[in-house]
């Protein structure tokens, strides 16, 4: 039996980690892990912001024709700093959609990762963070993994950022590069992976987004526990993922910068691709967002909430903390 266990390190090793040095059962062994990402962190800086939320228009002319987007800020004393990006090249996924909040939340999970000094991780590690660090038990489907992995392939896409006019204006930015071309998300996808004695996919890091080094360098990172994602009695459908995600950041974000302490059903609904959504499709909505707004509540992020009307339809959440 441990013949036939090292013939088959071995022939992994070989086949997957080519390329990887020399000593290749040491590299081998740092997929051999036993904890899980505890924390999320997300960007908050609006370069981030704006990536996620291009129009359909936005997204391919800067993906097929190479158009710039401006990013517009104003920073303490009125002070107007302005950084752009263009989007170089990707897969066949990209052009599926542009970006979206699912990319998002996988974005977010796969860099909390690798800040917390995972090598790689694996798309059923990743599933659970999206869910809320639920039982390891849990087990992607196979429409689950593709819309992971294609979710994956988008952010490999290639972005091109110039943030030299802030760094030029605002010196304490010096830290950041002025201008870097990587992927939005620099990983690679290894297959057929020994981990923990199992074979499986690796999603490995192979460098820090260029996002985060931009937003590190704003102090625009927010950090909180994979366990506000757990919401009891939701099931696990990208729909579900996309509205949490979204209205937990946003709210942190309130909380973060003191901002106004509500939220349009109107925003969320655009955000997450619903603004053409019947009736009956927002209402399920918004009984996704009452039960973690009553989350936030129960694990003390928020004091009390309430469901605000106008012109007699569902119009936000103002929310007490």
């Amino acid at each position: 039996m441990e013949k036939i266990y090292n013939a088959i390190l071995e022939s992994f090793t070989k086949k997957t980690l080519k390329g990887f040095g020399d000593d290749v059962e040491v590299q081998m062994e740092k997929f051999h892990f036993n904890t899980r990402v505890t924390k999320l962190i997300t960007l908050n800086d609006k370069l981030t912001k704006t990536l996620f939320s291009l129009t359909v228009d936005e997204y391919y002319d800067s993906l097929q024709n190479g158009a710039s987007i401006a990013v517009n800020e104003i920073i303490s004393r009125g002070k107007k700093i302005q950084s752009h990006f263009k989007l170089k090249s990707g897969s066949l996924a990209t052009l599926k959609h542009p970006l979206n909040e699912f990319d998002r939340a996988v974005f977010d999970v796969c860099n909390s990762a690798r800040e917390a000094n995972f090598r790689g991780i694996t798309p059923d590690s990743l599933f659970r963070c999206l869910v809320g660090g639920k039982n390891k038990n849990t087990r992607l489907s196979s429409d689950q993994a593709t819309t992971i992995f294609d979710s994956l392939e988008r952010l490999m896409t290639v972005i091109e950022i110039d943030f030299s006019q802030t760094c030029e204006k605002i010196p304490k930015y010096n830290s950041a590069p002025g201008k870097i071309t990587a992927q939005i998300l620099p990983c690679q996808i290894l297959e057929n992976v020994l981990v923990n004695g199992q074979i499986t996919t690796i999603i490995e890091f192979t460098d820090e987004s260029p996002l985060i080094k931009i937003a590190r360098a704003k102090k625009q990172i927010i950090t909180y526990p994979v366990s506000l994602l757990n919401i009891p009695r939701q099931n696990n459908t990208p729909l579900v993922i996309i509205i949490k995600s979204y209205v937990i950041r946003r709210v942190l974000e309130i909380i973060a910068h003191n901002m106004t302490p509500t939220i349009t059903f109107a925003d969320v609904f655009k955000h997450c691709e619903l603004s053409d959504a019947n009736r009956f499709q927002q209402r399920d909505a918004r009984k996704i967002i009452l039960d973690v707004m009553k989350h936030l509540q129960s694990d003390g992020i928020i004091k009390s909430f309430e469901f605000t009307k106008k012109d007699g339809s569902y119009y936000s959440s103002t929310i007490t903390f």
